[in-house]
């Protein structure tokens, strides 16, 4: 049974209140009590149950003071899942995500055998898997749990690492040694939830248990080191919180005050034009490769907000990909499913999502424009070529600047069309034009320009 060989390798069975209580610190002040007053910027984990007579689902919030309560209710739904992440609001929305305290895995098709390699792979001198700190039975398979040190604050471009991240973990922790369904990886988003504990299974009569095998919670770098490089979470990249609050931030930044929060200005955001976003389709029809095909439909999301495209005509163009993404591989099949989870990167918090980014998580080399050394003069010349050659590729007019005129506030405007995802340090840098003249006529706020304390 599986149970005898948790416990052969050093597992103990714990209740459901042991393990939420260590992955949400319960008692802490971490998460939010019902009756705490707003502005405290806390959030809270989110049930979702539903019993068979319903015709539609609901969502509990568990808040810290009355967690086991709420809890025993959720664990008599005929249906209910959690996860390891925090939300604000009442639903567990991608969108509404704040914080990750643990990275959860669905491991099906398991017998004896098969987590028997697993376990001993974990404690191997050479380690192959990351020991989980919780295997939970839920009925046909196995949740492995993951428990960080300190919960990971789920801003989008952390959204994304990190469900790379839990990719590559998958695609190693699914072979022939751990799974009956080696052939059928589950790859699941950040977002996904898992029967809750003590909760009912699909089998009869029997409840989701818990067992504890590694007390030791941890950090990115740890999990890092058992993906390829490329694969790895850039921790230096890590958005970090501000721990200011509304009176000290006021103080600090009175102009960023008067913006946000008096007036209610939405964050500084920058647009590119159409063509890019068509530019990026033809990009995915050459330069796609199977294990990247999620995150180019993801880019696309990316890219179809940045140009301002509608979600609808986004999901469209996606969903014509298909054949072309699913024709790749004849055992992963590519799905309209995946498409959807995809879209959830249409989010306008994702328009300044740097290219360097899109780059790395697509698998599609792109390259920047660069003046390499080049006078100023010679560099807007080729530049004024280079968008004759783009509009030719494009079909579409990019106009550049007007023949005979050489203002700075068209040197500049020039150079932004050239680069729609520069940076005002790079036009200083390329133009040699001072960042004072450059802050006067920038007509397009750009990227890393971010107006938030």
């Amino acid at each position: 049974m599986l149970e005898d060989i948790l416990k052969k390798y050093g597992g103990v069975e714990v209740s459901a209140m042991d393990v939420y209580s260590d992955i949400f610190h319960l008692g802490e002040n971490e998460i939010q009590k019902r009756n705490e007053e707003k502005g405290t910027y806390k959030s809270n984990p989110l049930g979702y149950w539903k019993n068979d007579k319903d015709s539609k689902g609901h969502y509990r919030i568990l808040f810290d003071d009355t967690f086991e309560e709420t809890l025993k209710e959720l664990q008599e739904a005929d249906f209910c899942i959690m996860n390891g992440i925090s939300y604000f609001g009442r639903k567990n929305v991608q969108e509404h995500a704040s914080k990750m305290y643990a990275m959860i895995f669905d491991l099906d098709g398991v017998t004896d055998e098969t987590l028997g390699n697993f376990l001993h792979s974990c404690f191997s001198d050479f380690t192959i898997y990351p020991l989980p700190n919780y295997i939970i039975l839920s009925g046909h398979g196995v949740h492995l749990y993951y428990v960080f040190e300190y919960p990971i604050p789920l801003y989008p471009n952390i959204k994304i690492q990190l469900k790379e991240l839990k990719y590559s973990l998958t695609t190693k922790m699914w072979n022939r040694y751990t799974t009956k369904h080696w052939e059928k990886v589950q790859y699941q988003g950040i977002n996904q939830g898992f029967r809750v504990i003590g909760g009912k299974t699909k089998i009869e009569g029997v409840r989701v248990r818990a067992f504890s095998l590694n007390s030791h919670p941890y950090c990115l770098e740890q999990l890092n080191q058992y993906v390829p490089e490329d694969k790895r979470i850039d921790e230096t990249k890590l958005w970090k919180e501000s721990k200011l609050t509304l009176t000290q931030a006021k103080k600090k930044y009175p102009e960023w005050y008067q913006k946000r929060v008096v007036r209610g200005e939405k964050q500084g955001t920058w647009t590119c034009k159409e063509d890019l976003y068509h530019w990026w389709i033809r990009k995915i029809q050459e330069g796609a490769s199977v294990g990247h095909r999620y995150f180019c439909v993801m880019c696309l999301a990316i890219y179809g907000v940045k140009s301002g495209i509608s979600k609808k005509q986004v999901e469209k163009d996606a969903i014509e990909l298909i054949p072309f993404l699913n024709g790749m591989s004849d055992t992963e099949p590519f799905t309209e499913s995946d498409v959807k989870s995809a879209l959830e990167c249409f989010d306008e918090r994702y328009m300044t999502f740097p290219i360097e980014d899109i780059s790395k998580i697509s698998g599609i080399s792109i390259e920047k424009n660069k003046r390499n050394g080049r006078k100023q003069g010679l560099h807007l010349k080729m530049a004024r070529s280079n968008l004759a050659i783009m509009n030719e590729d494009i079909g579409s007019s990019l106009q550049g600047r007007p023949e005979g005129t050489g203002t700075k506030k068209e040197i500049i405007a020039e150079w932004q069309k050239c680069h729609p995802e520069g940076k005002k340090i790079n036009c200083h840098k390329d133009t040699g034009l001072s960042r004072m003249t450059i802050d006067k006529w920038w007509t397009v706020k750009g990227q890393g320009e971010a107006d938030t304390p």
